[in-house]
């Protein structure tokens, strides 16, 4: 897949499918820890993660282990962790409670089902890319050369010196952000 990108790149298409592939599979992250706090969850939600944690056990019964011993997290916090493999057909996942501790081993991996983080997109630019089936992620872009690319992927030439230029506004009445950029 890497070499066909360096092929790619050297026929001129820098953009192209498998250089795309590429650069999403370097940048994919394998881990996702996700943390919850309940100070006084009501009585439903300890039925429901009470409810889901015998579901996984009947349904991975073969893959899973219980741990009770020396396991002290915090009463109301519960701590989760998901490992994909790198070929991303299966994963790991460690639910961790007050007095509990779940380990499912070689659970298949659905994409979709989990989404992982990567060093390129946020966790929300991700949901958003999947929400859109990928066509349509606006994102803008300054290059170290000056160039940049606009939301709409036109790229300018445009010389940035020291002063502040606004590189992207919220047009609607709120104005709730502004985003400046500057050459050191």
């Amino acid at each position: 897949l890497y070499r066909q990108c360096l092929r790619d790149r050297r026929d001129g298409q820098r953009d192209s499918r498998s250089c795309q592939e590429a650069l999403r599979l370097r940048s994919q992250l394998r881990e996702l820890d996700i943390e919850i706090m309940a100070q006084k969850a009501p009585g439903w939600l300890r039925q429901w993660k009470s409810t889901v944690r015998r579901y996984l056990q009947h349904i991975f019964y073969d893959r899973t282990s219980i741990d009770e011993d020396e396991v002290m997290n915090p009463e109301g916090l519960i701590r989760i962790r998901a490992t994909v493999d790198a070929a991303e057909k299966e994963m790991n996942v460690t639910i961790r409670g007050p007095r509990r501790e779940l380990n499912i081993t070689r659970v298949p991996h659905v994409p979709g089902w989990v989404l992982f983080p990567s060093t390129r997109a946020s966790l929300t630019r991700r949901v958003m890319d999947r929400i859109n089936k990928n066509k349509y992620s606006p994102y803008c872009k300054v290059q170290a050369n000056d160039n940049i690319r606009t939301f709409d992927d036109v790229e300018y030439k445009y010389r940035i010196g020291k002063c502040d230029y606004v590189l992207a506004k919220d047009a609607s009445p709120d104005e709730s952000f502004l985003v400046l950029v500057s050459k050191p």
